[in-house]
């Protein structure tokens, strides 16, 4: 390497290197595997390119990356000219990706095992940790290999967990990809559905239409059904697929005449009545003019094989949780009656559980230790949560089911949300999930919810204190004693709170998130009070959290919101405004009469991010939040969508006992400040304000 100087830099979308990256990828297509037309301006406008590039500004080796989760990072492509092999080009643009991503947990890339070079994985601190058969004509076998950052594995069995997107082929792109595993890599739009890196995030999959499909077209149909047969199948119940074909179709008609077949529009209806899948893939130009109406309506998302590629992560996080989608709906959550037992067992006891209906039986019985809570939409019942106090010190559900068609991981986000504040707000130390027969998306989202797989269930721990990390340790370890070894992931985070890594703010900000609602008073996170309007206040979080009621708010979808996006001009305070931080919400005086609580701060929240950027982009990537519409994204930007403004995606918000009054604060602050813009609030002066309103 002493002959070679070579220089690595994150590129951006206006950098001379798009074209150069954009060349040398397409001409090793065939084994990186082929990436859509715009996808590489998509990760270069992200800054997810790194480039090698020597003395003289030639394009020695690009390495594409993604952040498809807030804890991980995933390398698509790692391409090397044919003629800088061998000389550490590759190696350096690893290494620079491990520089530069040391607060994330882990590097994970997916290769091919014919390739040959799962030696240089190994030489680069990479560990082969899954395999998985590909689903082209040779079915090769794909390896997941991780690089560990070596952060302490609090998090990573919580967070790390892959996402994996059900996606149903419609004609136009399964005959696509059978022409493709048979021929070859061609330059078809659908050929970027069999790289190898999108096979493991996405599970293909057909309905039983397609063979309608096949029947129709006589030639190679026992070869087409053999290819069938490579992907996984979505089923739906046949009384549910006649109701949505008809709702579907008078959708997509609307009185007019559409050139979408009979066989499309029921592939699109098994597909929304499966409950399995929440995306078609289609190169259907009149089906995709149909995209947002269809989405809007029934919760599924119609994209092109392009589309789908580059908003992978997008698509992603909107089926984590996307609340907007609930908008308009009346759900209403009510203790169990008897005489909806029956409707209930039948709807939500899974394939061959044989004791559901004894065991739901007895809790409708046992008033005394059990609570039955349904959830419904209208006259249908889409979740059923049961509650079991009768332990002091947690707060056990032994029930958790949530059959909510494409919204039902949505819906888990809040449950479980209520279900950890519940808990919380009866002074118990844990929140506990029993339920043996969880979907994989409910897992998820506890996961995602702090909760630790403890043998057969999964155990959150939930303070209702503000202490030290010193003090919160010995409490978690007097709170253990006697209470069994599953309960020893209390020691672990005891330990955790006194390791060397409690100067990291990004790690001491997961591990309080990770204790929630508890607050490490001496933590290195920063605090900031935040200006907010009545009518903000109360559709973001105000309103729902106050009744402390689920779905008692005039918007359900936003009642106790996992996490939300506030909007505000770009008018920047301190550098020091980023995440990960504390937010303390102040309401400010505004005309809003309907509004007693102004001139207070109210709430309190973790900043997750703060973003600027164009109206137009900020308001598509965070829509799924609802609550602001275009036209006040737009207002903010003061009608000029060339202007920047800023949002503060923010969660875990808790509602205080009793407002903190503008006289309170400016008596903890010494003086009489104002609020037009996010301010920095000293430790101290955060944790009386925050004991006020909290009554600790």
């Amino acid at each position: 390497m002493d002959e070679l100087k070579v220089n690595i830099e994150k590129i951006a979308s206006n950098s001379t290197y798009v074209e150069a990256v954009k060349k040398l990828g397409r001409a090793n297509a065939k084994t990186l595997g082929h990436l859509p037309k715009g996808a590489f301006d998509d990760y270069a406008k992200r800054e997810q390119i790194l480039t090698a590039v020597d003395t003289e500004g030639n394009l020695l080796g690009y390495l594409l990356f993604a952040n498809p989760h807030r804890k991980i990072i995933k390398i698509h492509h790692l391409c090397v000219k044919n003629e800088c092999k061998g000389k550490g080009i590759a190696k350096l643009l690893v290494e620079r990706l491990k520089e530069i991503t040391t607060d994330f947990l882990d590097i994970r890339l997916v290769c091919r095992q014919d390739y040959g070079i799962d030696s240089m994985w190994e030489r680069f601190g990479f560990t082969p940790m899954h395999e998985k058969q590909g689903k082209n004509q040779q079915g090769h076998l794909v390896t997941t290999w991780i690089y560990s950052h070596g952060h302490r594995d609090l998090f990573s069995a919580d967070q790390s967990r892959s996402i994996k997107l059900y996606v149903v082929l419609d004609a136009c792109v399964f005959f696509d990809l059978y022409v493709i595993s048979s021929q070859g890599l061609d330059e078809r739009e659908s050929a970027c559905l069999f790289a190898d890196w999108v096979q493991v995030e996405l599970e293909l999959c057909i309905t039983d239409e397609i063979y309608n499909e096949i029947h129709s077209r006589k030639r190679d149909g026992e070869k087409l059904r053999l290819f069938a047969d490579k992907f996984g199948k979505i089923t739906c119940q046949s009384q549910l697929l006649e109701s949505t074909f008809q709702s579907l179709k008078k959708l997509l008609t609307n009185g007019n005449e559409i050139k979408i077949s009979d066989i499309t529009i029921r592939q699109v209806a098994r597909t929304i009545a499966s409950d399995e899948a929440n995306f078609v893939v289609t190169t259907n130009d009149e089906l995709l003019s149909y995209a947002d109406k269809v989405h809007d309506q029934h919760g599924i998302f119609i994209v092109s094989p392009t589309e789908l590629i580059i908003r992978l992560d997008e698509l992603r996080r909107e089926i984590e949780y996307q609340p907007a989608q609930l908008a308009g709906t009346k759900l209403l959550q009510r203790r169990v009656l008897l005489e909806e037992q029956k409707v209930l067992i039948d709807f939500f006891s899974s394939e061959f559980e044989t004791n559901f209906q004894s065991r739901f039986n007895r809790m409708l019985v046992e008033t005394d230790r059990y609570e039955c809570l349904a959830v419904w939409d209208e006259n249908n019942p889409i979740a059923l949560i049961t509650y079991d106090r009768s332990k002091k010190h947690e707060l056990s559900v032994p029930i958790l089911r949530v059959r909510y068609k494409a919204l039902s991981e949505t819906l888990a986000r809040h449950i479980i949300y209520r279900a950890v504040t519940l808990s919380a707000s009866e002074n118990r130390f844990f929140t506990k999930v029993t339920d043996q027969k969880l979907d994989e998306f409910v897992v998820r989202v506890i996961q995602d919810g702090g909760f630790s797989n403890i043998e057969d269930s999964w155990l959150k721990i939930n303070l209702n204190t503000a202490s030290s990390a010193l003090d919160l340790s010995t409490l978690l370890v007097t709170i253990s004693l006697g209470l069994g070894d599953e309960y020893n992931i209390c020691k672990l985070i005891a330990e955790n709170l006194i390791s060397e890594e409690i100067s990291d703010s990004q790690y001491i900000s997961e591990l309080e998130k990770f204790l929630y609602p508890a607050k490490i008073s001496d933590a290195n996170i920063p605090n900031f009070i935040i200006p907010i309007k009545p009518i903000w206040a109360k559709e973001l979080f105000d309103e729902g959290l106050a009744k402390q009621n689920l779905f008692g708010s005039e918007r359900s979808e936003l009642a106790l919101n996992w996490e939300a996006v506030y909007y505000r001009s770009k008018r920047l305070p301190s550098k020091e405004f980023k995440a990960p931080a504390r937010i303390l919400w102040y309401i400010s005086d505004d005309k809003d009469r309907g509004y007693t609580e102004k001139s207070s701060i109210r709430a309190c929240s973790s900043l997750d991010e703060v973003i600027i950027g164009k109206p137009e982009e900020l308001y598509f990537r965070f829509k799924r939040l609802g609550v602001y519409e275009w036209k006040d994204i737009k207002k903010l930007s003061g009608d000029n969508l060339n202007n920047e403004v800023m949002a503060i995606r923010f969660s875990n918000t808790e509602l205080f006992d009793r407002p903190v009054p503008l006289k309170k604060i400016h008596e903890v602050l010494g003086n009489k400040a104002q609020f037009q813009s996010p301010r920095f609030l000293p430790c101290e002066a955060f944790f009386e304000i925050y004991s006020f309103g909290r009554s600790l």
